[in-house]
């Protein structure tokens, strides 16, 4: 395979991917950045194919935005001629590489790849080594109500809540529950109670012909809750406790649980 060379050139025949992956930077991070460059210049080269007598970044659009803030007039960089599947993959596994990556940028660059018709979510799936889920899971993002995608760009709620609240099945409401999630805090597991809880009220309004107001909605809870299977008492999750029991029938032990969804995990 030949060797890919380093070449230097001018900042002004570099453009920005079409469509970028990253639709804003941390502002601090790109500070600091724009400073290590006009100290010791750009470490790494961009990864860029040929666009005519111009080139376009594959890897690397926040060293280009930093180079032009740093006055930078060439950049160093290494050409490669990717077709435009070979390119949105190679963004997308840059992207991944790195630890500040921002879903909602991620999501929404997916999305507009299977609407597009460039891949199909197994396809996309199997080149970018995830599972069908976490390809289903970035366009849920996507779709995702605004102030849910903030939240998850600033990192002031975690993915797993966003994914649970934003199920349920009135807008308003769920409004509101991601507010009380955002002043209190709330784990994924308290998510899906909520979710769950709201949902059966919000359809019994649907199916009774009545609109859905506040009053008939529960408040949301931090913890949730489980109904014991021995006495049918609904306890708080932080007033249980794990223990070991020997079960000798697994499929007695599942009817007894009768919790929806919830597997039986045993140990010899």
């Amino acid at each position: 395979m030949a060797t890919l060379e380093t070449k230097l050139v001018n900042i002004g025949l570099v453009t920005r991917p079409v469509p970028p992956v990253r639709e804003h930077f941390d502002e601090q991070e790109m500070a600091r950045l724009v400073s290590s460059i006009r100290e010791n210049g750009i470490l790494v080269p961009l990864l860029v194919r040929p666009r005519g007598d111009q080139f376009e970044v594959i890897d690397g659009d926040r060293r280009l935005h930093a180079a032009f803030e740093a006055g930078v007039r060439e950049i160093p960089v290494v050409v490669r001629d990717l077709d435009d599947h070979e390119t949105h993959i190679q963004r997308m596994l840059a992207n991944l590489d790195r630890h500040d990556t921002d879903p909602v940028s991620e999501a929404k660059y997916c999305a507009r790849l299977i609407a597009e018709g460039t891949f199909d979510i197994e396809g996309l799936a199997a080149k970018l080594g995830r599972s069908v889920v976490w390809v289903e899971n970035r366009i849920v993002i996507a779709e995702m109500p605004q102030y849910m995608q903030e939240a998850l760009s600033r990192q002031q709620m975690s993915l797993g809540v966003c994914l649970e609240l934003n199920q349920i099945h009135d807008d308003a409401t769920k409004d509101r529950y991601f507010a009380e999630a955002l002043r209190n805090g709330m784990t994924v597991r308290a998510a899906e109670y909520n979710k769950l809880m709201v949902n059966e009220a919000i359809d019994a309004l649907h199916a009774s012909g009545e609109p859905v107001h506040e009053e008939a909605i529960p408040e949301p809870e931090a913890t949730p809750r489980i109904q014991c299977a021995l006495t049918d008492e609904i306890l708080f999750v932080t007033e249980m406790r794990l223990v070991r029991v020997g079960i000798r029938n697994l499929e007695e032990a599942r009817l007894a649980l009768r919790y929806k969804g919830e597997q039986v995990r045993t140990t010899p």
